[in-house]
C-alpha cells in the first residue's frame, strides 16, 4: 500500500521553501482567454506584475473538471499510489472539492481517496497538507490524520485588508454602488475566512493602515491570550507587505514570519493590493 498526500494549487506549496511530499491538483487560470495551471505555468510574482502593467486586465478562474482529476489520479496510480488524501479549498469558494469527491467516486474500484475540506485558502489550506504529510512519514492512519485535521480546523482563522476594490467587483464579490461608494470614502475592508469557510466583511475602515492596524487588534482578540503559530498571507504590493510587517512587529510583537504568497487563481479574485495574517490557535 502507496499513500500519499494531495493538495489544491490554492494551497501556495509551490512557494514553500522546505522538503515535503505533497503532490498538487492545479487549478487554472485565464489572462486574455489563455489558460494557465495556477503555480507551474504561472507564478505568483509574474502574475501580480502582469496585473500591475495591465490595470484593465480582468483575470478568471476554472476548477478542473471531474475528466482531468481524473486523469490526475491515475497518473498517481500508475506511480504506484494507492491510497490518496486530498486536502482541498474550502467547498464553498470553489468547486474543486466537488470534482475531486466525484473523482473519487468513480475510481472507488481501484483506489482509496479520501477528500477533506480544508474550509480556508492560501497558505493556511497548505498547513493542512503539510501536516497531513508529516503524519504519514509518522504511519499514521489516514482516519488518525483526518482527526487531527478535524481538530486543527476548529482552531485556525485569515484576517486581510484589501487596499483596492477593483477586484472584489469585477468578480462580483461587491455591488457597483457599493464599490463608488468605498472608493468616494476610501474604505478599506476588513475580511475574515470563518469556520465554515466562508469570506465575510467584518469592518471598514477608511485607511489601509488604521485597517491593517485593525487587524492586529483583531489577532489579539481571536487569541484572547492563547498561544498561537501566523503567518503573512501578501499578493503583489510590496509596500503593503512591508508595512503590515512593521505593525505586526509593533503591535503583536511577531518578527520573522513566514511570508506566504496568495497563488494567481486566489489573486484572480482579490487583486494585488492584499494584506493578511493567517493564525493557528495551538492546543
Amino acid at each position: 500500500m502507496n499513500r500519499i498526500i494531495v493538495d489544491t494549487s490554492t494551497g501556495g506549496l509551490d512557494y514553500y521553501p522546505f522538503s515535503h511530499h505533497v503532490k498538487i491538483l492545479r487549478i487554472k487560470v485565464f489572462l486574455n482567454d489563455q489558460a494557465y495551471l495556477d503555480g507551474e505555468e504561472l507564478k505568483a510574482d509574474e502574475f501580480y506584475r502582469i496585473l500591475r502593467d495591465q490595470p484593465d486586465l480582468i483575470p478568471k478562474t476554472s476548477q478542473p473538471s471531474v475528466g482531468e482529476v481524473i486523469e490526475f489520479f491515475e497518473n498517481l496510480y500508475q506511480q504506484g499510489f494507492t491510497d490518496v488524501l486530498v486536502t482541498t479549498i474550502a467547498s464553498v469558494l470553489s468547486g474543486t472539492h466537488n470534482a475531486i469527491l466525484l473523482a473519487s467516486k468513480e475510481l472507488k474500484d481501484k483506489m482509496n481517496i479520501k477528500v477533506f475540506d480544508t474550509k480556508t485558502v492560501c497558505f493556511s489550506e497548505g498547513l493542512f497538507a503539510l501536516k497531513a504529510d508529516k503524519m504519514l512519514s509518522e504511519g499514521k492512519s489516514f482516519d488518525e490524520i483526518e482527526a487531527d485535521l478535524s481538530e486543527m480546523r476548529k482552531r485556525n482563522t485569515i484576517f486581510f485588508a484589501v487596499d483596492s476594490l477593483n477586484y472584489l467587483v469585477n468578480n462580483g464579490r461587491l455591488s457597483g454602488a457599493q464599490a463608488f461608494v468605498g472608493k468616494l470614502l476610501k474604505i478599506k475592508p476588513i475580511l475574515q475566512v470563518q469556520e465554515s469557510g466562508h469570506i465575510v466583511s467584518i469592518e471598514k475602515i477608511r485607511n489601509i493602515k488604521n485597517a491593517l492596524s485593525s487587524i492586529a487588534s483583531k489577532v489579539i482578540a481571536y487569541t484572547n491570550g492563547r498561544e498561537f503559530e501566523a503567518y503573512v498571507l501578501y499578493t503583489g504590493n510590496p509596500r503593503l507587505r512591508a508595512h503590515f510587517i512593521e505593525t505586526l512587529k509593533n503591535e503583536l510583537g511577531l518578527e520573522n514570519l513566514y511570508e506566504a504568497p496568495s497563488t494567481p487563481v486566489v489573486g484572480a479574485h482579490i487583486g494585488p493590493d492584499v494584506i493578511g495574517v493567517g493564525i493557528f490557535l495551538k492546543n
